[in-house]
């Protein structure tokens, strides 16, 4: 109890260095949280919107349909499967689709589409592309043939709200098709590929088009999916039990995206791992100058009778206390920020860039907090033991003589 009172005192001394260390340690501890927070809610953005724009939380395809994209790979007997699933409270979250390859042309330019055919209604509670509308609606009139696009599909056609684009794609019977459609809504997401590369249609104006009623696709969602996609992919098989299709994550679907998400925190962690290290560096540096001006007292301490242990542990629990200061004060500052950028948005550039968008809403768990902060005090631990033990070694009967 003794030592860890004089610790807490020496602490405090020198108050302009205890200060400085503890502004470095908080600001550097500042940066290293707000950077993982901003990389995380970086990827997370970036997981989040492209499941709720297309990919949803898990899909069942025919076998094969995933990677051939073809036609005819429909799923069989699709209404029978979907009354068994609608029949589960959670799987009833479901949109079935029919994608199909095709092209879209206007009279000023032409652009190879992927064509998603969907209920409205149903893709509500699956994805939420209307979230990305800049202009238009979403299938709102009854009218047939509409169609919803990209802004970057929208500027290449040279096309906007009520325009008509023509879809061609090859039919069920190897026939070409082509439908003209109207332009009623024009999303822009932070892709400029997604949005030049795929247009939703209605699946009925499909099914019309070609004479036959088919789906290739079915899109779920659930509340917690996107974290855990096993979960309902576990479900959907126990629920259906059919061998010819194939159910799917959206990690199993989009392995590179499942892949930004999980290098988001390595990357993160790399960060903290140089900041905590340059501190380290700093904490170092401190104690080994707060040892040779003390050389005379601790040596005094130690004529006196000292044992060189707590003389040890009294040097560790001075940087200790120095970097759960320097820590907390940081972990307050970093919180307020987090939550204040996390509500409000960061934005950093005018412009989305590479597929992520230009507006940050840093985001850190709480828990996370808790492996962060052992390892300030691995470092602060660790950055004491060369001063400590320096102060160990000193000899009483020199110690006393120093002046400094």
């Amino acid at each position: 109890m003794m030592i860890t009172k004089i610790s807490w005192r020496n602490v405090w001394r020198n108050k302009l260095r205890s200060g400085i260390l503890i502004a470095s340690i908080a600001i550097g501890l500042l940066g290293g949280i707000f950077t993982m927070a901003a990389i995380n809610g970086m990827m997370e953005s970036k997981v989040e919107e492209t499941l709720v724009t297309e990919l949803a939380n898990a899909q069942i395809h025919k076998k094969g349909f995933e990677v051939t994209n073809n036609f005819s790979d429909s799923i069989p007997q699709f209404k029978a499967i979907l009354n068994k699933l609608d029949s589960d409270s959670i799987l009833k979250i479901n949109s079935p689709r029919v994608v199909i390859n095709g092209m879209g042309s206007s009279a000023n330019d032409s652009q190879g589409l992927k064509i998603i055919g969907i209920d409205p209604d149903k893709e509500r509670k699956v994805t939420d592309i209307e979230k990305f509308f800049k202009e238009g609606d979403y299938f709102e009139g009854k009218r047939k043939n509409q169609i919803v696009i990209g802004a970057s599909l929208a500027k290449k056609l040279k096309v906007k709200i009520r325009s008509k684009i023509v879809i061609a794609y090859m039919g069920p019977n190897k026939e070409m098709i082509n439908t003209a459609y109207r332009v009623v809504g024009i999303f822009s997401t932070s892709s400029p590929e997604f949005d030049k590369s795929v247009a939703f249609v209605r699946n009925k104006d499909i099914w019309r088009n070609t004479g036959e009623e088919f789906i290739h696709e079915i899109a779920f969602a659930s509340e917690d999916g996107g974290t855990f996609p096993e979960k309902i992919t576990k479900r959907i098989q126990s629920t259906i039990n059919e061998d010819g299709l194939n159910v799917q994550t959206w990690k199993q679907i989009a392995p590179e995206l499942a892949t930004i998400a999980e290098s988001g925190n390595t990357q993160s962690y790399i960060i903290l791992g140089i900041i905590l290290f340059a501190l380290g560096f700093g904490i170092l540096n401190s104690m080994t100058m707060a040892i040779f001006e003390r050389s005379r007292e601790l040596g005094v301490l130690m004529a006196v009778g000292l044992n060189r242990s707590k003389v040890f542990l009294m040097i560790v629990l001075e940087t200790i206390y120095l970097s759960m200061i320097g820590a907390a004060i940081g972990g307050v500052l970093v919180t307020v920020l987090i939550n204040y950028f996390g509500e409000h948005g960061l934005k950093y550039a005018e412009s989305s860039m590479g597929g992520f968008s230009n507006i940050l809403y840093p985001n850190l768990p709480l828990e996370s907090f808790i492996p962060l902060f052992f390892m300030v005090l691995l470092t602060a631990i660790v950055s004491a033991l060369p001063p400590a033990f320096r102060a160990i070694r000193l000899n009483p009967a020199e110690a006393v003589r120093y002046k400094g």
